[in-house]
């Protein structure tokens, strides 16, 4: 559905229009404190049968249903370039570090606001510090995408979403028919339903990348579990308004290569390589600050997928901890005569960085009951 998560749409009339309206825009407007978070309606809502609901919405998520929503479209799994994974992408290592319990793999169900049609999608998360320990954060078009005119990525709501931290894929059957439940061997830390979402003020009035502060928080709980879920996982620092154009890791779980800019056939040799969603993979390098949409930006090669995942400064490889100062929102490509084109797939990963408006959202969540 969208820039930088699994998508089944085609994408060329939309980003001719986007190309259009942007045109008109000299910048983003910027962050204001004052501004408040906006809430969108809860994915369960409460009442006397809160639990119940909360369980239907993990347990929708069969093995079947999460391998045709979050590994790739083809028959083969990852491919390294030749010369083995470098900083632009890797694997992380299962169970190295903090980062290997707190991002994980988001589920979703969409909606179409106007026809009623559904389809799924995924993307990634992070657990991150709050006062109610029930946070992740993510990109607000994982929940949430309105374009104009409807064209191209549409106008769809999520309205079922789960949060797997530590997924591990290589356990998931490509072509499974199974309703069986993810054990332990995909789910290390469980499956966790979505209730409650914020979104930026910006992102609900131009939930179409046009004004940038793509960024979302969530409530999580485990029906099968009545900790909260920084309990179970650990939770990274989550900071706001802090410097740029610093060493940066990107963590998500890319998936989908029909957008993937470091394909076979589209760069050389050396730098192609390929996705299958079941792996959390790191990109590092230095990022440069984007004034127009306080966006961090820097050399990337991590496909559609890894939208929501984590943007952490001063990162430990050691103790797999850092400082979550943003989310993966979109792709860049300077070379583009009109830069939208190059938000399709790279070759630039585009982060929003934490202001004001983040700030928001996170204090929002963090302050609310999960029902």
């Amino acid at each position: 559905m969208s820039i930088g998560m699994v998508s089944r749409r085609a994408t060329t009339t939309v980003l001719g229009l986007l190309a259009l309206v942007a045109a008109l825009l000299t910048a983003a407007p910027p962050a204001r404190a004052d501004v408040p978070a906006f809430e969108l309606p809860p994915m369960v809502a409460a009442g006397a049968d809160h639990q119940q609901k909360l369980r239907a919405e993990v347990e929708y998520w069969t093995l079947a249903k999460m391998a045709s929503t979050g590994l790739n479209h083809e028959t083969q799994d990852a491919t390294a370039p030749p010369g083995g994974w470098d900083d632009l992408s890797k694997p992380w290592p299962q169970k190295q570090g903090l980062i290997s319990r707190t991002a994980g793999k988001l589920f979703m169900v969409y909606t179409d606001v106007s026809t009623g049609a559904v389809s799924t999608s995924s993307c990634s998360g992070d657990v991150v510090t709050s006062a109610n320990q029930s946070v992740v954060v993510t990109a607000a078009h994982c929940l949430r995408v309105h374009t104009p005119l409807d064209i191209g990525f549409g106008n769809v709501l999520a309205t079922n979403m789960v949060f797997v931290p530590g997924f591990n894929g290589a356990s998931l059957p490509r072509n499974t028919t199974s309703t069986a439940l993810p054990g332990k061997d995909i789910a290390p830390y469980g499956v966790w339903g979505v209730t409650r979402e914020w979104v930026t003020n910006t992102w609900s009035q131009s939930a179409d990348w046009l004004l940038g502060r793509d960024m979302a928080a969530v409530l999580v709980a485990n029906p099968d579990d009545p900790r909260p879920i920084a309990q179970v996982t650990g939770a990274q620092r989550i900071a706001f308004g802090q410097p740029q154009n610093q060493t940066n890791h990107v963590f998500g779980y890319p998936t989908i290569n029909e957008r993937n800019y470091y394909r076979p056939g589209n760069v050389s040799a050396g730098l192609q390589r390929t996705f299958d969603g079941r792996s959390l993979m790191v990109t590092q390098g230095v990022t440069r600050n984007d004034p127009v949409y306080y966006n961090d930006v820097m050399p990337g090669a991590q496909s559609p997928g890894c939208s929501g995942g984590a943007l952490l400064q001063n990162f430990d490889p050691v103790t797999g901890e850092g400082l979550q100062v943003g989310v993966f929102s979109r792709y860049d490509d300077p070379g583009q005569i009109i830069g939208l084109l190059g938000w399709v797939q790279g070759p630039n990963m585009s982060s929003t960085h934490f202001g004001a408006e983040e700030q928001a959202v996170h204090s929002a969540a963090e302050s609310a009951s999960l029902t």
